[in-house]
């Protein structure tokens, strides 16, 4: 049986390659809340891998306990970017660079 910081950690991974897979989407000219997930890609290209990766981690979330939806995972996606649009300098760093 996993524990909560295992399902934690799993979704983390889950949305984290979601994130980049719909990044690589919007940069790509997509309406990604209507692509990401019945769109099949060339085989070996960017958008493809990405596909795959979120695919794979979506499989692993799912070991742990972390089953959602596609309108959960499009839910969450537009709440996470709707945060990151609150911070126009991007995420603050613990520990800023010096330059």
């Amino acid at each position: 049986m996993s524990n909560v910081n295992e399902r934690a950690d799993a979704g983390d991974v889950l949305f984290r390659e979601f994130g980049e897979y719909v990044n690589a989407l919007i940069e790509a000219g997509e309406p990604w809340k209507e692509v990401w997930h019945v769109k099949a890609w060339p085989p070996c290209s960017h958008l493809w891998w990405l596909h795959g990766r979120f695919l794979l981690s979506r499989e692993m979330a799912g070991l742990f306990g972390v089953r959602l939806t596609d309108a959960k995972v499009t839910e969450e996606q537009e709440v996470r970017m709707a945060h990151l649009e609150m911070i126009p300098g991007g995420m603050p760093k613990l520990f800023p660079s010096d330059g």
